[in-house]
Parts: C-alpha cells; structure tokens; sequence
C-alpha cells in the first residue's frame, strides 16, 4: 500500500529537466512543454550511512538527510516555455524526502543566433552550468545517493539566483560551450552575507566524448556549521549572531573547481556497449574559524571524485558501476584550534569510499527500475546497503506553437 501512494505521488510530482542546461530544456518550437518526474527508493542499510552526516569535513555540521526507508528521493514538477526564437523561461518546483517543497529554477532567457554561434543570456534562479556529468550528478540520476564528492563541495546540489551568459558553436564534428555567471553567493559553500559569486564553465563535446571544466570562488562571512548534536537535515546554513550558540561560524574565501570526462561508446564510430566517466571536484577554504570557546586561522583542501562504468546489456537493460573517493587535509592555528577542531569534528577525519553496483532495467520510456548493492568505508567502519529505485520521467509535446 504504502508503495502504491508513492507511485502515485510520482505521476504526479518531479521533473528530471529541472537539472538540464538552460539552452537544452526549452522546447526547439514556440510553446509549452509540461515535464514531471520523481525517483522513489527503498534502502536498506546496517546502520546509519556515514555519508549522510560525513564527519571530518567543514560542511554545515547537521545530521544530513535521512537516507534509509522509503521515501520520496527526488521529485519535481514544471514548465519549459519558448515564446519565440529570443524569448524562453522555465519554472520549476522540487521537492526532497519531507523536506518542503522548494523553487529550484525561475528564469528567463534571451537567446540570439549569428552566422557560426549562439549567445544566452539567463537570469533568475538556476542551476550554473556545469556540463552533464557535473550537473545531473546525484538528482534522478542512475545512481541514487548524491556523490560524495558533491555532498562535499556544494551541499547535494548548487542552485542560486543570478546572471549567467552563454556561448555555443559547432565546429565540424564538435560543439564548444563557454558560460560566465554571477551569484548570489548563498547557497552553500557561500552565505547570507559575503560577495557576489563568480563562475566560469567550459565544455567540449565530440562523439563519442565529452569533457567539462568549471571553476567558481565564495567569499563567505560568518558561514554556519552547527555543534553540539544537531538533529535532522537543513539546506540552509545555521545562522551566526553574537552569541555563537552552538554554531562555529567560517570567514574568508571558498574556491571550487570540478572536471568531468566521459566516454559514449555507443555513440562511437564503431559502437560499443559500455559508457565510461571519470569526474572530481575540489573545494578549496582560506579564512578564520569561530565559535563562544576560541578563534583559529584555517586552511583546508577537500578533495573527491567518481569513476563509473556503464554496460549496455540491452536495449532496456544495462549494469554499472560507481566507485568514489573523498579526502581532505585540514589546518588550523591559534590559541582555540585544538578545542575547534573537536567541535567541528575536524579531528574525526578519516578518507571516505562507496563503491555501488547498479542494474537497470527500462520497461518504457518514461520509467525506469534500478536496483542498487553498495558499501561505504569511513576509517574503519564498513555499512552496507541496498536499495530499489523507481524513477519515473514524462513530457508532454509542446503545447500552443504556432
């Protein structure tokens, strides 16, 4: 009983094309495309996933999100609307396990063609480009929990309100992208308060391979990460006032950067079934850690990424594998480091691994059924898990062109 409310919750909810580029999920046409989608899971784990809070790194100190049971993993539900060659906007509602339901995109965009290239000009809230391994990397993906390295360096999922400009051009076989963005800065590893948040993104694509480079720098002031046991899950950084209540607070500088490569083989010249992808990320912080108890220089370089391969076994069927990575090496100094360090669980470092196996199986094409076998390795704790996904994607045709 309870699967079947979900399921039907699923047709109701989501939108895989809440996490596309913003020049690929408008329709071609002028009219209105009406897009749900959601991934449903069950998991079942020994213990609780190490992943889920992941101790040992600067992040916002909470409980993470909860991971085991049968839930609601992702779902979305929106529109894409092309009003004619220049004008297009999409709006899109998500929504996590019981998290509330939230806005993950509200833009609008100008687009304008020339003889050997494409301009965009998008504003509002979105989703940086970043490429599609980089960008689709944990949301209705074929895997079902977010890479560890993403939980790392933006918190599951970076989307903010800003300006981005973008340029597209075909060169024979190729298509080169190019895409410069001004954030808020809010969104986690920024802050409420702080500077505006460049970005840059570069991307080329030539079948059977694709590969995408992005870089962006924060300049947080008075980040929150929660101390003292913190239960549940937040997508918002606890807040720092004056009287730093069981919060240390992080100011200075955030620097990320992330590389994705992937190899299509069924796109390739002579095709073969398998699908390989190789990406990482990199947060890099510089700045002064404080809590009621002391004050600390930091230094800290987090380091993680994912290698997965892909084998099409069929047309509805394939099976794959995913194995990550995570390290960071941290530094602090001053009279309060030894006691900053204990309260934000920074001594409690050790590498983290997860390595999953995945099969799929495709009844139609809106739908998808995964089930997934994996551990994760954290010093010297091992969990397994298990899961079974449904993961479900639909679309209607544009809807009033002309």
């Amino acid at each position: 009983m309870r699967w079947a409310v979900l399921v039907g919750l699923a047709v109701c909810a989501g939108s895989a094309f809440a996490h596309g580029e913003v020049d690929d999920v408008l329709p071609t046409e002028p009219g209105v495309v009406f897009e749900a989608a959601a991934a449903l899971r069950h998991l079942s784990a020994d213990a609780v996933l190490p992943s889920a809070r992941l101790s040992g790194y600067l992040l916002q100190g909470d409980a993470g999100p909860a991971l085991r049971g049968t839930q609601l993993e992702h779902g979305t539900v929106g529109l894409a609307v092309r009003l004619d060659g220049t004008w297009g906007a999409q709006w899109v509602l998500g929504k996590h396990g019981s998290d509330p339901a939230h806005v993950e995109a509200a833009w609008l965009q100008a687009r304008h063609d020339t003889d050997d290239a494409t301009w965009l000009f998008s504003a509002g809230r979105q989703q940086p480009a970043m490429g599609a391994v980089l960008g689709g990397a944990g949301h209705l993906d074929r895997f079902g929990l977010v890479p560890l390295a993403v939980r790392m360096a933006v918190n599951d999922q970076w989307i903010d309100d800003g300006l981005q400009l973008g340029w597209r051009r075909d060169m024979g076989a190729s298509t080169w992208r190019a895409d410069a963005g001004l954030w808020r800065g809010q969104a986690f590893p920024g802050a409420a308060h702080g500077g505006a948040a460049p970005s840059l993104h570069a991307g080329w694509t030539q079948d059977p391979w694709a590969v995408d480079a992005v870089a962006a720098r924060f300049e947080p002031q008075g980040r929150g990460s929660a101390i003292g046991g913190t239960a549940g899950h937040s997508h918002s950084a606890p807040v720092c006032d004056a009287a730093l209540n069981k919060v240390v607070c992080f100011s200075g500088r955030s620097q990320l950067a992330a590389a994705s490569w992937r190899w299509s083989g069924l796109n390739a010249e002579q095709p073969w079934p398998v699908t390989l992808t190789a990406a990482g990320w990199l947060r890099h912080e510089t700045g002064a850690i404080e809590s009621a108890n002391g004050l600390a220089d930091y230094r800290g370089n987090n380091r993680g990424g994912w290698l997965e391969a892909l084998w099409h076994v069929r047309p509805q069927w394939e099976l794959g594998w995913r194995g990550e990575r995570l390290s960071a090496s941290h530094r602090l100094n001053g009279p309060g480091a030894s006691l900053l360090a204990s309260e934000t669980q920074l001594n409690a470092y050790t590498p983290s691994n997860r390595h999953t196996l995945m099969l799929g199986y495709s009844p139609a094409d809106w739908a998808d059924v995964r089930v997934e076998a994996g551990r994760e390795s954290v010093g010297g704790t091992r969990v397994s898990f298990a899961s079974v996904r449904l993961v479900f994607n639909y679309a209607t045709m544009p809807v009033g062109g002309r």
